[in-house]
């Protein structure tokens, strides 16, 4: 077949690029959280596509890196936070829709949880850390790759991805992988605190509180900036507020998985309020990190 029987190399170049449209929209929609934002930079790596000169063997890898440029430049000028509201997010999410096969209803619920809770824990990232984390904790991107992307070298990438997944878990210190069976533990420690909070259970919450637990509360920066509470008594006669909120009907919680770690998702209304992420070591919660949209 001819270029004039296939419409040429810029018709060729173009159906591919249109095949690779729905996932960098996804990746500029993790680095961003706007929709309309994530399309306009894939726009622009189109554009910049059409202008280039260079040989490009690995499209998708090419705009990959474009668009993961884009998007830095844009969070570098942007600053610390989003100048949108969270509200609408989970409907413009390009990363919800269900496989087939698989119950659309159930899994686009998931989807969108964790696609909320990833924006509002994101949003309190550096434009780097949020960068080398999505590219390589949520993309699975070699830091070989997104080294090029920051003009760091890896080892600084796989840094300011262990910082960035650190300050998620509201830690100072990196995370390790979690087996299936320290997960299932997390969450059922997760569960049980969000069932004693509910019930006002003060001892039970102590019982599930290691003793030197840290709650870090996200504000915006007109707010005060973080606050950070100390010692079980003090934190669980904060987490005694989950009573009255859910019990009067005005809050819903879903239980997420967020950052190699569980947290509990907080909606209003149908919008997302709040997130709290929970880390726990020997059966005791050790950390806890609140931040809001």
């Amino acid at each position: 077949m001819t270029d004039a029987d296939d419409g040429g190399p810029e018709r060729r170049q173009a159906a591919e690029f249109e095949t690779h449209r729905r996932y960098l929209t996804t990746v500029a929609y993790r680095m961003l959280g706007s929709f309309t934002d994530a399309e306009d930079a894939v726009q622009e790596a189109w554009l910049r596509l059409q202008r280039s000169d260079a040989r490009v063997d690995d499209l998708r890898a090419w705009l990959t890196r474009v668009v993961s440029r884009i998007c830095l430049d844009t969070l570098r000028s942007r600053g610390r936070r989003r100048e949108e509201p969270l509200a609408g997010v989970a409907e413009a999410d390009p990363a919800t829709a269900a496989p087939s096969g698989e119950d659309p209803a159930a899994l686009a619920e998931t989807a969108d949880s964790v696609g909320i809770a990833l924006m509002i824990v994101l949003d309190h990232l550096s434009p780097d850390e949020r960068l080398a984390y999505v590219l390589h904790d949520v993309f699975g991107l070699p830091f070989d790759e997104i080294s090029g992307v920051l003009d760091r070298t890896p080892q600084a990438a796989r840094k300011l991805a262990s910082r960035g997944r650190a300050r998620i878990r509201g830690t100072d210190s990196p995370s390790r992988p979690r087996s299936l069976q320290d997960r299932a533990r997390q969450r059922a420690l997760v569960e049980a605190f969000l069932a004693a909070g509910r019930d006002g259970d003060f001892d039970g919450l102590l019982a599930i509180l290691h003793p030197d637990v840290v709650l870090r509360v996200d504000h915006d920066p007109e707010a005060g900036g973080m606050r950070i509470v100390r010692g079980a008594a003090e934190v669980a006669n904060g987490a005694r507020r989950f009573r009255t909120t859910a019990a009067g009907g005005e809050r819903e919680f879903a239980i997420i998985e967020v950052a190699d770690t569980f947290g509990v998702l907080t909606y209003t209304d149908g919008r997302p309020t709040g997130l709290l992420i929970v880390t726990g070591e020997d059966g005791l919660i050790t950390h806890l990190h609140a931040v809001r949209p």
